[in-house]
């Protein structure tokens, strides 16, 4: 959800498992930047295949860039499964670059 009725600065964690599943997933990433406290983590589980199946060049690299750019610094990344990752990043205190965009395939 990309407009949640929450105040800013309002919650320490924000996770997204398997819910970036449209086009505008940016949108989510700045909500969760303007409702997490400082500080605050992100965890995003998510499927690989959206950001480059076999024999694609990876895009994870680009939405992570995408990510920090929103706010935030990663913090750890698990790549084991061969259909999954997970990251998690940390609020930072930078404000979030506007207008950052990324397109992940959609499901």
């Amino acid at each position: 959800m990309a407009n949640v009725p929450l105040p800013d600065e309002s919650v320490h964690i924000s996770i997204f498992c398997l819910s970036l599943m449209g086009k505008n997933l940016m949108d989510f990433v700045r909500e969760a930047h303007r409702v997490l406290k400082k500080g605050g983590l992100l965890k995003i589980a998510e499927v690989r295949s959206r950001f480059g199946g076999e024999g694609e060049e990876s895009k994870l690299g680009e939405f992570f860039d995408a990510v920090e750019r929103s706010g935030f610094r990663r913090k750890s990344f698990d790549e084991t499964s061969k259909m999954f990752f997970m990251a998690e990043f940390k609020k930072n205190n930078k404000a979030p670059e506007k207008n950052v965009a990324f397109e992940a395939k959609v499901c």
